[in-house]
């Protein structure tokens, strides 16, 4: 769901931006000069907390989400699009958060950078909602799912809500979201495709008892990407751990937090994502600069 940042105070960005973030479903980023790549900046889990000076695990959420913007705006080449693939708020997604998160973000605006959010576990609809009833369109491409596609040069992004239910752990995309998500991908088999939702796959079902810490119809949402070959990536956030694998034809891109991570010596970061006729070169920018995966760079084919 795509947000623009319009030259607005806090308050009124929270307003403003709404009819972006809820209501336009096909944005287009990256149409440059002919042969030029689409540039992209792809981050995650931010947890944004209600004040600046809140830490959690001895991380600054605040700070580390500043320090991202201030890389992003000082880029020589700025991004196309910025995403924050879910979690941007702290908890429980409150009013507070996204308004700490607009401070954050403002920056992006006076650089010409559109931001693109989608929806996390900690995230909160109604809050969000009522921040922006005023512009809350009266029809969404999925009843009660944020949902969008950036169209680019090189490949089309699809973005979904794996939100289940505020601050359980659990994700779920739904059969509605799923079969807009067919017919979507379907109109567009013209480019590769990337999906991006928040949650990881998860390939084992819990014991039982227990919850789904990923996304509990993982097996129909696979089956749906594997039917389709021109789908080449899912990248998701959630588990703070950031990798890269393959199951069959399909890259699986963990993105790394930006705020903190679960295990020590893990990066926490943001990702630059390079599109072109030939496929994506990923690069890893990490909060530390000493980290020693700072700049870790990989490359991954359409074909």
């Amino acid at each position: 769901m795509p947000v623009y940042l319009p030259t607005l105070s806090r308050r009124d960005f929270l307003v403003g931006a709404g009819s972006a973030v809820v209501g336009l479903s096909v944005a287009r980023a990256g149409f440059s000069a002919e042969g030029e790549a689409c540039e992209l900046a792809w981050l995650s889990d931010t947890h944004i907390p209600s004040a600046p000076d809140i830490t959690a695990r001895d991380v600054n959420m605040t700070a580390n989400l500043r320090q991202v913007v201030g890389e992003l705006c000082g880029l020589k080449s700025p991004p196309a699009a910025v995403i924050i693939n879910g979690d941007c708020a702290y908890l429980k997604g409150l009013p507070a958060d996204y308004a700490n998160l607009a401070d954050c973000v403002a920056p992006l605006q006076a650089a010409g950078i559109p931001l693109h959010v989608t929806m996390g576990n900690h995230d909160d609809r109604q809050p969000l909602f009522e921040a922006l009833k005023a512009v809350r369109p009266e029809a969404s491409p999925v009843q009660s799912k944020h949902v969008g596609v950036i169209e680019t040069p090189y490949a089309n992004l699809f973005l979904l809500d794996s939100m289940y239910q505020v601050d359980v752990v659990t994700g779920e995309l739904g059969q509605q979201q799923l079969t807009w998500l067919a017919k979507a991908l379907d109109a567009r088999g013209d480019k590769p495709a990337v999906i991006m939702g928040h949650h990881n796959p998860q390939f084992q079902a819990p014991p039982e008892g227990s919850r789904w810490t990923g996304l509990q119809d993982t097996a129909a949402f696979l089956e749906l990407l594997a039917s389709r070959k021109h789908v080449r990536a899912y990248v998701f956030g959630h588990t703070h751990n950031w990798s890269i694998s393959r199951r069959d034809t399909l890259h699986l891109i963990n993105l790394p937090p930006v705020a903190y991570v679960f295990g020590a010596g893990k990066p926490n970061g943001w990702v630059h994502a390079r599109l072109d006729t030939t496929g994506m070169t990923l690069t890893l920018h990490t909060i530390d600069k000493q980290h020693p995966q700072q700049g870790e760079r990989v490359e991954l084919s359409w074909s």
